[in-house]
């Protein structure tokens, strides 16, 4: 245990996947650049875009289903459409009502 400033931290064991996150997350690098992670941004409700795509599970208007290595992400909601998919990003818009995480 450390002492800082009159508070106790404990070290914590970081997996290294862990560890390969907080490196890109402090060196601001896109997430398709660090192997087996995605990124979702989500504008409102109306729109997401998603990095680390490796497949596309499933696909109607109310329901798209991807595969981000060892993680399916369910987006459902209406009307929803993939606008654009190219080297592990993908695109869609809609009106979202959920997001799923299973994995």
């Amino acid at each position: 245990m450390h002492a800082c400033g009159g508070d106790v931290m404990r070290k914590q064991k970081l997996s290294l996947g862990e560890k390969v996150r907080l490196a890109g997350e402090a060196l601001d690098m896109p997430a398709r650049a660090l192997p087996g992670f995605c990124h979702i941004e989500m504008m409102q409700n109306r729109q997401a875009v998603i990095e680390g795509v490796k497949g596309v599970l499933g696909y109607s208007e109310d329901e798209i289903k991807l595969n981000m290595s060892g993680l399916v992400v369910t987006f459902r909601g209406q009307g929803l459409t993939i606008s654009g998919y190219q080297q592990e990003a993908l695109t869609m818009s809609g009106t979202i009502a959920q997001v799923d995480f299973v994995g």
